[in-house]
């Protein structure tokens, strides 16, 4: 018996040698690469942070725009020209009534002198209070005629605040003007008729929407107002006090030194942006907290740049990192595991050497003797061709000659002879037809409902990431179709890849539907992409012809498609709006395959 090689010996133990070598490296190339991955994704999570900060920022900014458009209507009803009556208190009760709950504390409508004013507070109550108010900030700024139509935002006087508990109040304030009767042939100026103000809750309407924030999956929000006042944060008992004092007085073993550096020079001066800083907590977390910051400014009053809050988004980097970690660890063990299937495919690829050569050289033989039936059988059809013709020739002459002679006489005998042998020959030859002709194929036929469940259980999970939906209207009963089950899910699958390129971009709907026309049944798959242009749709199902960019599409597979659906005898069509011609929202293209009913001989 024959040994191996000495070398061939070693194959596997180098193999061994070098897995582990390579192993070693990759981790060791991790290591490195994990500082730097680390910090990528850490700044991708802080600007993540930041755009979250500016989405909140941005909601606030709205409801307080909605609110300065809410008294600059009310501003403009008649009922305020009648002083204390039911008209003026039913009318701020709308406008109460189209505030969200919790914001608007007080409605108020100030006497021109100053002396009185009605109120309504939150609950719909309302009365007179007296004054006097002529000293009140707002009202002293009403009395500008330069300020006639425009509205300030400001604190709440201090016996407002100590009303409500103490909690951080906003007063909105606009001048009112009744309109003055003009005596014959005389104009007058409109007079003052007092002040219109909104008392409004500056902590409901931060925490409106920061309150449900999450960041990460314990990341929070929270909002200053200008001097550093908490006016929304998760711990309630922080809402209302300065957030450079209540931090400190909570823990002081902590220096909170980055975070105040970050709210004096960057929040409360209107930056936005992203940092990092320590805390001495994290929800139910106690210690020295490593926390990722993004902030965003809040414009409250557009007309006095100084009046701005600023909302923020915090994290602990820990969230970050541990995901780096988890997401390293797991790159690693693939690549080790990737690593030991190719030592053991290639310790099995050298045992089974051997075997392989043994079978390429039955492959050798096997195509050699392919080949020579091959020409066996083209030879076999010229040869059946070009006997057929004399032979039929020798059969017409023999049929006449057989007529004219006498049954029974010697030349009879020698024609019937010929006869026999003529269609021993036509019979060889009919032989030699068959084993030259390639057998066809044997008619199969298909659910279609079954076919369409089917593939779209397979492409399902690959739509859903896509986000694109995906609607199935199967008409129930249909007859069976013609065609090949296989060759039909290779239609769908093609049509259906198809649309979800059409649909990359933007996501979409994919509608695949079944029903029956006449003795046909039919599937079409219809997307909302962006549809196919009028010049190509005479070309769709040419080969090789895509509107793919290179190297996304062969241009294949709508002409296999056609070739197979041809087969069956069936025929396949395609209606598109392109997005240039009709727009975005009415673009798209469907595809119909139609197959022929399968008869009831079948």
């Amino acid at each position: 018996m024959r040994r191996p090689h000495p070398v061939r010996r070693m194959v596997p133990l180098v193999g061994i040698v070098a897995t582990v070598l390579l192993l070693i490296f990759a981790f060791v190339l991790g290591l490195v690469s994990f500082g730097k991955m680390r910090q990528v994704v850490t700044e991708e999570f802080n600007g993540q942070q930041l755009v979250l900060a500016q989405n909140l920022a941005a909601l606030i900014q709205q409801d307080l725009d909605f609110l300065r458009r809410e008294l600059a209507v009310l501003n403009l009803s008649p009922s305020l020209q009648g002083g204390a009556s039911p008209a003026l208190v039913n009318r701020l009760k709308v406008t109460l009534a189209s505030i969200q709950e919790g914001e608007l504390l007080e409605i108020r409508s100030v006497s021109p002198s100053g002396r009185e004013a009605v109120v309504l507070d939150g609950s719909g109550v309302a009365r007179i209070e007296p004054g006097p108010f002529n000293d009140d900030p707002c009202f002293l700024w009403a009395l500008v005629a330069a300020n006639r139509g425009r509205i300030l935002v400001d604190d709440s006087p201090r016996s407002l605040r100590e009303r409500y508990g103490g909690r951080p109040l906003l007063t909105m304030a606009t001048p009112h003007y009744r309109a003055a009767t003009a005596g014959v042939g005389s104009r007058r100026q409109d007079e003052f008729s007092g002040v219109l103000l909104f008392v409004l809750d500056a902590s409901a309407i931060a925490s409106r929407f920061t309150d449900h924030a999450r960041s990460g999956s314990t990341g929070y929000a929270w909002v200053l107002d200008e001097r550093g006042t908490f006016l929304a944060h998760p711990m309630s008992s922080f809402v209302g006090k300065n957030a450079f004092e209540v931090r400190p007085r909570l823990n002081p073993a902590i220096g909170f030194e980055g975070i105040n550096a970050i709210m004096r020079d960057r929040m409360l001066t209107g930056q936005e942006g992203t940092g990092s800083y320590t805390s001495g907590w994290h929800r139910q977390a106690v210690g020295p907290i490593h926390k990722l910051i993004g902030f965003c400014p809040v414009h409250v009053d557009p007309e006095r740049p100084g009046r701005r809050w600023s909302v923020a988004v915090v994290a602990p980097v820990s969230e970050v990192h541990g995901l780096v970690a988890s997401l390293f660890m797991r790159q690693f063990f693939m690549q080790a595991a990737i690593v030991l299937a190719i030592l053991a495919g290639g310790i099995s690829l050298f045992r089974m050497e051997r075997r392989w050569t043994r079978l390429k050289k039955q492959r050798e033989r096997e195509v050699n003797l392919s080949s020579r039936l091959a020409s066996l059988g083209m030879l076999s059809a010229g040869v059946a061709h070009e006997i057929n013709n004399p032979i039929a020739i020798i059969l017409g002459f023999t049929d006449v000659l057989l007529e004219t002679a006498p049954p029974g006489s010697q030349a009879h005998e020698h024609l019937k002879i010929i006869e026999r042998q003529a269609l021993a020959c036509k019979t060889i030859v009919e032989n030699l037809g068959r084993f030259a002709r390639i057998p066809e194929q044997r008619d199969e036929t298909a659910d279609l409902n079954e076919e369409v469940r089917r593939v779209l259980a397979m492409v399902q999970s690959t739509l859903l990431t896509e986000k694109i939906e995906c609607r199935a209207d199967l008409q129930d009963g249909l007859p069976r179709a013609m065609g090949d089950p296989q060759g039909l899910q290779q239609v769908l699958l093609n049509l259906i890849t198809n649309a979800r390129g059409a649909m990359k971009a933007r996501g979409g709907t994919l509608t695949v539907r079944t029903y029956r026309v006449d003795d046909r049944v039919a599937v079409a798959v219809r997307d909302t992409g962006h549809g196919i242009r009028r010049q190509d749709l005479g070309r769709i199902f040419d080969p090789f012809f895509t509107t793919k960019a290179p190297g996304e599409g062969t241009g294949l597979g709508l002409s296999i498609s056609h070739g197979i659906v041809e087969k069956t005898g069936g025929r396949i069509t395609v209606e598109s709006q392109h997005e240039d011609d009709v727009g975005a929202a009415r673009s798209g293209a469907t595809f119909t395959v139609l197959l022929p009913v399968v008869g009831d001989g079948s």
